[in-house]
């Protein structure tokens, strides 16, 4: 199908996106567009002007700051693959196929806020923050806000997200495990862990969840349930019982919502134990 007719704007910089943004509340930001244009295509869409923010090199970085990790929004999947970032590069490197990953962004994954994405699993296990900028000036947001429903995110008319920002972790083990259909589909589930050991014992331990509910899960509880803990047999299936009952999936092609919720369990198992064995 074809997408809807739309205007077409490249701004030379930030400050004319922004600018222009502000003035067209309608218009869309087309960023690597593998998000957007599918929507477009299917007519869910029918924004009056695309704004092409790609080519805005400011926007397209990997910093390390002290002991803050700093992502620029244009920073395509592929770069952080390659960046070895703990457990955001392990997540970009599982996401579609080489095409998607060059083309991608973490800005627009995010701010698409498809409900089985890989990132969230792992900001949200990272405590990510969410830097948005407008005319207006700049806020940060956690992802555990930003990420307000299917496809609904805190982004105001005028604005866009700017920056991705968590803490590095020093010392942590990091897994993502993702069940899919096929390679480079979306998540049917994908668990993110990281995890701190002191001996045999976890001393600190962060879980994120994807594609089972609205938006990315963090099951704290879960996390407590281990902490302080040797992780045997009994408390890993304790931790992934725990897990397995925050998730609220939905049955579609992909799966059953009764098979979705013990793939929770079987995940959170896995995702910790490749963890420590790293």
């Amino acid at each position: 199908m074809y997408p809807p007719k739309f205007g077409y704007v490249i701004p030379d910089n930030i400050k004319e996106a922004l600018e222009f943004l502000e003035s067209h509340e309608d218009a869309k930001v087309l960023a690597g567009g593998h998000s957007l244009i599918p929507m477009l295509k299917l007519r869910l869409l029918r924004p009056s002007y695309l704004v092409e923010i790609r080519r805005l090199s400011d926007l397209s970085y990997i910093k390390l700051d002290g002991d803050t990790y700093k992502i620029g929004a244009l920073t395509t999947h592929y770069d952080i693959s390659k960046a070895k970032i703990p457990l955001l590069s392990e997540t970009a490197s599982k996401i579609g196929d080489p095409q998607v990953r060059n083309m991608g962004t973490i800005g627009g994954s995010i701010s698409h806020a498809d409900p089985a994405a890989d990132y969230p699993a792992a900001l949200i296990a990272l405590d990510a923050q969410v830097k948005i900028i407008s005319t207006k000036g700049e806020r940060v947001v956690p992802i555990s806000s930003f990420i307000k429903d299917i496809f609904t995110t805190d982004l105001n008319p005028g604005e866009i997200v700017s920056e991705i920002q968590f803490k590095n972790l020093k010392d942590y083990k990091f897994s993502y495990q993702k069940l899919e259909r096929r390679a480079g589909d979306f998540a049917i589930v994908g668990v993110a862990v990281a995890l701190k050991m002191s001996g045999d014992v976890i001393d600190d331990i962060r879980i994120g969840l994807t594609a089972v509910g609205n938006g990315p899960i963090r099951p704290t509880k879960a996390e407590e349930a281990i902490k302080g803990k040797r992780p045997t047999d009994d408390v890993l299936d304790q931790v992934g019982e725990i897990a397995m009952s925050y998730a609220n999936p939905k049955a579609d092609i992909r799966g059953s919502a009764e098979y979705k919720k013990k793939m929770v369990k079987v995940l959170t198992k896995r995702a910790i134990l490749t963890a420590i064995q790293r």
